[in-house]
């Protein structure tokens, strides 16, 4: 029998500086990439590839452009890779840390020039977020944060709302391409559960979602058949932020993430859980 070489390190192991000099690569990578993405205003970047789940959901030249550039600079680290495109990439160590990479999450607002779209990169450690980035391809804005550093806009602090009623907050979901949306049964209960907030907001990206919720800007996201890539730096950024989630279907140290998982995360203030989606389940 092989010996195990494979190297463990904790979140313990992590150090303030180490987060640090983590954020500091991880953000410089991710403006870089977007900023040069940018500048090459590739029309052939908007150019269908694949239509997956029934024609429901596009995939873009955009996020194999993206996603080989972002790989590339995160080889070096030595942790493992999950990524929207290509799947699990093993390094054989580290494991129980993993980059999470949605290279462009909003592509049909991207393509059609709809609303927001995001480069996504997460760092979790097990089944808990260390850091998110996310680079605002429309505005050019770039997003940090995670449990131990805050959450920031550029330079500038964010945190969530104080908002306490859920009947006066402002809920961001949407209809991913896995919803059952064909089904009255689901869509009665998914509009159930949304008469239970006062405002609705249907963004078209899970990252800006989790976004206007780590900024203040909305109180809760709530999503039901999402991917874990989506959400994972939103995520981790609404933690930093103040806010707390809840994300069932994921088990990252089984290495359970491959299929779609419901979401939930808020200020924290008031009742919102996974638990919203039970009359959706099943069906």
């Amino acid at each position: 029998m092989s010996e195990d070489t494979t190297t463990y390190l904790s979140i313990t192991d992590l150090t303030v500086n180490d987060i640090q000099g983590l954020v500091i690569a991880t953000t410089e990578l991710v403006r870089n990439v977007g900023k040069k993405f940018i500048r090459a205003n590739s029309q052939e970047a908007k150019e269908v590839v694949d239509l997956q789940v029934g024609g429901r959901e596009i995939k873009l030249a955009a996020d194999k452009i993206l996603e080989k550039q972002l790989i590339k600079g995160l080889k070096s680290f030595g942790f493992p890779i999950l990524s929207e495109e290509t799947g699990f990439i093993d390094s054989g160590k580290f494991r129980n840390l993993l980059w999470v990479i949605d290279p462009l999450d909003g592509s049909y607002n991207f393509s059609r020039g709809l609303g927001p779209s995001m480069i996504s990169l997460a760092l979790w450690q097990g089944n808990e977020p260390v850091l998110g980035v996310l680079f605002n391809l429309v505005t050019k804005q770039l997003t940090f944060g995670g449990p131990k550093i805050g959450a920031y806009v550029e330079k500038v602090a964010v945190h969530v709302s104080d908002r306490e009623e859920r009947g006066q907050a402002t809920l961001c979901t949407g209809f991913p391409s896995r919803f059952p949306i064909d089904d009255p049964r689901a869509v009665e209960a998914f509009a159930t559960t949304m008469r239970s907030f006062g405002k609705i907001r249907m963004i078209g990206a899970a990252a800006a979602s989790l976004w206007l919720v780590a900024t203040g800007a909305a109180d809760v996201y709530a999503e039901h058949n999402i991917m874990f890539w989506d959400v994972a730096a939103g995520l981790a950024i609404v933690n930093g932020a103040g806010g707390t989630f809840e994300i069932e279907g994921v088990n990252l140290p089984e290495r359970v993430f491959s299929e779609p998982c419901t979401v939930v995360a808020s200020n924290g203030k008031f009742d919102a859980s996974v638990s919203m989606f039970d009359a959706v389940r099943g069906l």
